[in-house]
């Protein structure tokens, strides 16, 4: 399948999505990124997306190439280019060209928009769960979404050779933070808990989670690796996964080992309100 995507300025294809060997981003891993789920071609929650891009380049002194109201004009016509499908839209500010000491840069930053197809997680790991392990090697600037991965790659690469789904990333106190993708959750005798603080990125599913989930107590902590084993549920959001469970982290299993009861009354609350919020959309603007 060819796609069409967006890159400083031009809606090209595959074959033509280029950016110079110079680029900070790829010289130095400078830059931030965002992205933002398809629903049928639908894009859910673009403007917080947005946002949240906006923030991550202003706390890492990323001049911001375009305002976000005209990115969400550029990403409108990508998707339009695009089949309506199931998608994502991964938007990519680097540092642009460095011709001198290939630290600093010289010329504007560079904006790209890609669209990929996306293929929902296997059944098998909502009705099972996931199994993750844990890290202590943080991102550089953990609560900005920057393009540096490579903690996250390590972990990623262990997580699988030990036959594990992921990686929870842990504090200098041995407390869990979230996920490589993902913000994490822990139920405690009908009580959320959930890390807070600056060594996280605050996800936008996370945010939908903590508002509809507004009937429960809520505490906002670093739940000690320690104290796992003594939660009755966990589970992992992001907007590829929504809301999945999670039943083990290293060798400690999480309640009774497979996904309860509370982990499935909120992932179906938020897939209903996806399904809702795209409807109440389409209905106001009559467009995707």
């Amino acid at each position: 399948m060819n796609c069409f995507h967006y890159v400083n300025g031009k809606i090209v294809t595959d074959t033509e999505a280029h950016l110079s060997a110079f680029d900070l981003g790829i010289l130095r891993g400078y830059g931030v990124f965002d992205y933002v789920q398809l629903y049928e071609g639908r894009p859910f929650h673009l403007q917080a997306h947005l946002k949240r891009l906006e923030k991550s380049a202003r706390e890492i002194d990323l001049d911001m190439p375009l305002p976000i109201e005209q990115i969400a004009l550029e990403a409108r016509k990508v998707i339009e280019k695009n089949e309506a499908i199931d998608a994502g839209l991964r938007f990519m500010i680097t540092g642009g060209l460095s011709s001198n000491d290939f630290l600093i840069p010289d010329t504007t930053t560079s904006l790209i928009i890609m669209f990929h197809p996306t293929k929902p997680y296997p059944n098998k790991i909502y009705d099972e769960g996931m199994r993750v392990i844990t890290t202590s090697t943080l991102r550089l600037y953990p609560h900005v979404k920057s393009t540096c991965y490579l903690p996250a790659i390590m972990a990623m690469r262990e997580a699988n050779q030990r036959g594990f789904h992921d990686a929870l990333y842990l504090n200098e106190k041995d407390e869990v933070l979230e996920g490589t993708t993902c913000n994490a959750f822990f139920i405690k005798k009908n009580t959320l808990i959930t890390d807070d603080s600056n060594l996280i990125v605050e996800g936008v599913t996370r945010d939908i989670i903590l508002k509809l989930a507004a009937d429960f107590q809520i505490e906002f902590r670093s739940i000690p690796l320690s104290e796992v084993a003594s939660c009755d549920e966990a589970f992992l959001t992001s907007s590829v996964k929504d809301c999945v469970p999670l039943v083990q982290v290293n060798e400690e299993i999480i309640g009774l080992g497979r996904p309860g009861p509370i982990t499935e009354m909120l992932r179906n609350r938020f897939r209903r309100y996806v399904q809702e919020t795209l409807a109440r959309e389409k209905q106001l603007t009559g467009r995707i």
